[in-house]
């Protein structure tokens, strides 16, 4: 996953519904990601649920940006 430099950069989001233990990644640009970190809730096609963002975790090594979303 490599950091978003500009505009037309993209970021992969994972997102981890704990309940199911199912994941979904996304590969977000600048916009979304910054409307997703002013988010409280999202809604996941793939899980079929609008659901609260319970934690994230950001991680850094070898140059590249890891950004997990824990969902409950």
């Amino acid at each position: 996953m490599e950091v978003a430099a500009n505009q037309t950069d993209c970021i992969c989001v994972v997102f981890v519904f704990q309940k199911t233990e199912q994941t979904e990644e996304v590969h977000l640009n600048s916009a979304q990601l910054t409307a997703l970190l002013n988010a409280k809730q999202v809604w996941i096609e793939r899980f079929s649920s609008n659901l609260k963002i319970e934690s994230t975790v950001w991680s850094y090594g070898n140059n590249k940006v890891s950004f997990q979303i824990y969902l409950k």
